[in-house]
């Protein structure tokens, strides 16, 4: 016997409301999960850059006695360039002419566009919650191209106080860190500027001293940060309430905005006497 379609059970349509309602109200429960995890995930793989430059650091240190020139003396190759063969990056590296005598504007210039290793931004220069990131500066052709990194090497107390690791004009041995390895910052990130003018990784002049392209200080302190121009001499991050950094030994952990300045300063420095640790 052949069935009524119309005698059949369906939804009315107060029922179907009620299970709109319902899938809304879940919907809205699980969102902020599903969003903590993805911040989660991408707060991981901004550390796992750090850690992988602590490594190409530790092995420079291991092939060469000492950790790379913060940034080179006006000239402006950033240690970032030189520890491109450890980050599997040789091909770039090779395009760099170390011996040209101008600075490395005038020798990227020099070069063919495609040749030029400002053309090159890889992941591990890149924190996944940074919009700007991967992004390529190239407002005038004299200056070649420049793409922006997040990790910027640790000068110390300031610019100029020569205190830190990573600094302009020289480089450290790690005999040198007598505050210990474990308790000295040696990178750290900060969001990429909208103009994209700041942060340039291998070229850097920055103010000077490579200072906010490929180099930072502690002497703003850490707190947050807009890339808007304003915020680009202290770190700053696009994570929630913290800052990833790498340490001289080559691990990473995070700080909070809260830290005490002392001694967010004291694990700036590498011989400052000051053995401090995170709380």
């Amino acid at each position: 016997m052949r069935r009524n379609a119309s005698a059949m059970p369906g939804f009315t349509l107060v029922e179907l409301l009620a299970v709109i309602a319902i899938l809304g109200v879940l919907i809205a429960l699980l969102l902020p999960g599903v969003q903590a995890a993805r911040e989660a995930g991408r707060r991981l793989q901004c550390q796992n850059n750090l850690k992988q430059y602590g490594l190409a650091l530790q092995a420079f240190h291991c092939n060469h006695g000492k950790f790379p020139i913060g940034n080179v003396r006006d000239r402006w190759w950033t240690f970032q360039s030189r520890l491109l063969p450890n980050l599997e990056s040789q091909s770039v590296y090779d395009l760099i002419n170390y011996s040209y005598p101008g600075d490395c504007f005038q020798a990227a210039n020099a070069r063919p566009p495609g040749n030029d290793p400002g053309n090159q931004v890889f992941s591990v220069d890149i924190c996944p919650d940074d919009p700007n990131g991967g992004k390529i500066w190239h407002t005038y052709p004299g200056y070649g191209y420049h793409g922006c990194t997040n990790y910027l090497g640790m000068m110390g107390t300031s610019p100029t106080a020569n205190d830190g690791i990573l600094f302009y004009g020289a480089s450290v041995r790690i005999v040198e860190i007598t505050d210990g390895t474990a308790h000295t910052i040696i990178m750290g990130e900060r969001g990429t500027p909208n103009d994209l003018y700041y942060g340039w990784t291998y070229c850097g002049f920055g103010d000077g001293t490579g200072n906010g392209d490929n180099l930072c200080s502690t002497q703003l302190g850490l707190t947050t940060g807009r890339p808007d121009g304003n915020h680009n001499f202290h770190f700053w991050s696009y994570h929630p309430g913290i800052v990833q950094f790498c340490w001289a030994d080559g691990s990473g952990r995070s700080i909070a905005y809260d830290v005490d300045f002392k001694v967010f300063k004291a694990l700036s420095t590498r011989a400052g006497g000051e053995i401090v640790d995170l709380p």
